[in-house]
């Protein structure tokens, strides 16, 4: 009779790993092949690093020391087959950023101010370079933040239309989860930096269409009127924050940067986030989700009808006030910045924008001259202040113009 070798059953895996018996793991493909000598130690493996969310042993390969299969994503599609077993990564405890009334706070408990920069999508999806986050660091050693504007999904679509197919580079899919799975790759690998470098990220989506580009012709393709739409982007949020929820240095979670329909009621805009917030909050229930108001988080428009039911949420505003002199408006009738001179006088409507926000920011009518320098600067940014104190939340500039940093 010839010798025959039998490969040992698998062992069963430990609690916590949700392990199955007799199925492969096969989409999407895993990152690595390890050594282990029974699920216990797959199991475990996967649970010492922070990109595995599910994990494939095969007894038959240990000898081979590649049993252990790592993946980067749960698989979505599996085979049945007696030799595996399979499982998602367990529960990992990883340390959060803690909203405590107005302040935040670091994971040791002590108040934290985050301060850094955005990393635009062309930084994450076309030239990211391995050294980008050290070299932030070398350049400014106290920015502990980027602000990685990477969830793109209902961003860009074919002649700019939202009727046209999605772009090659958008997130979006049309099917549950509803998040290109090819995205992680690039995007994981700029979190990663910022890990390394012990900095924290603030993960922000990029909505074009979604956020409501075209508002005013079609609103119905935007999260605020269309309820499927909302959905799948729920959905969306939450497969993305249950991808990141083991990642340290995640600070939050900004679900819909700038929304952009200029119409919408600010109690859709609330609601819409309480349904955003709780998407990723359910697979990553410590992470801070960040919210601001529509229309481009104008600071006009920052008070307490944006304040969700969560303890959990920064919240977050842009300055670039005032706008015509941020971005060098031209007047051209008479080819001269609107706002050419700081400090100045200008009329309060100039200042503030014009329409509908002179009604709302100039008590004395727009006509009213005001002097723009440093003390009007200061008075712009108390109505901000006005919510952190009133309402005992923590607030965060989320982008400011070249004046306002000069004048911090």
């Amino acid at each position: 009779m010839r010798d025959v070798t039998v490969s040992p059953p698998p062992s069963p895996a430990p609690s916590g790993c949700s392990a199955v018996d007799g199925i492969e793991g096969k989409l999407p493909p895993h990152f690595d092949e390890t050594d282990a000598k029974d699920t216990g130690e797959c199991c475990a493996s996967c649970a010492s690093e922070s990109r595995c969310k599910f994990w494939s042993f095969k007894a038959a390969d240990v000898s081979k020391g590649i049993a252990c299969r790592r993946f980067a994503a749960v698989p979505t599609k599996n085979q049945t087959s007696a030799q595996f077993v399979s499982g998602r990564a367990p529960p990992r405890s990883v340390a959060r950023l803690r909203v405590s009334g107005a302040q935040l706070l670091d994971p040791s408990g002590k108040p934290i101010r985050l301060s850094g920069f955005n990393w635009p999508p062309r930084a994450i999806y076309g030239s990211a370079y391995d050294g980008d986050a050290e070299l932030m660091q070398r350049q400014l050693p106290r920015a502990n933040l980027v602000r990685m504007v990477g969830v793109l999904w209902d961003n860009a679509r074919l002649d700019d239309r939202g009727d046209r197919p999605l772009a090659p580079g958008d997130c979006m899919t049309e099917e549950p989860p509803y998040f290109k799975e090819s995205c992680f790759e690039k995007l994981d690998r700029a979190v990663q930096q910022c890990v390394k470098q012990q900095v924290w990220v603030v993960l922000t989506a990029r909505c074009e269409y979604a956020a409501g580009q075209e508002f005013d012709t079609h609103p119905e393709r935007n999260v605020f009127h269309n309820a499927t739409l909302a959905s799948m982007h729920a959905t969306m949020w939450k497969h993305v924050a249950a991808h990141y929820a083991s990642w340290p240095y995640i600070a939050a979670f900004e679900v819909l940067s700038e929304p952009r329909d200029k119409n919408v009621d600010a109690t859709a805009v609330r609601n819409f986030y309480e349904r955003a917030c709780a998407a990723a909050r359910s697979a990553s229930p410590d992470t801070p989700c960040m919210v601001g108001p529509a229309p481009y988080y104008k600071l006009w428009n920052f008070d307490e009808r944006i304040l969700l039911r969560s303890p959990n949420v920064i919240y977050t505003f842009d300055y670039f006030v005032p706008t015509d002199y941020v971005f060098g408006t031209i007047d051209k009738s008479r080819q001269v910045p609107f706002i050419g001179s700081y400090p100045g006088s200008y009329s309060c409507s100039s200042l503030v924008g014009g329409n509908p926000w002179a009604s709302k920011c100039c008590p004395h009518g727009g006509n009213q001259t005001q002097r723009f320098d440093a003390e009007w600067t200061a008075s712009q940014l108390a109505r901000a202040a006005s919510l952190r104190s009133q309402a005992r939340v923590p607030i965060f500039v989320n982008q400011v113009s070249s004046l306002s940093l000069s004048l911090s």
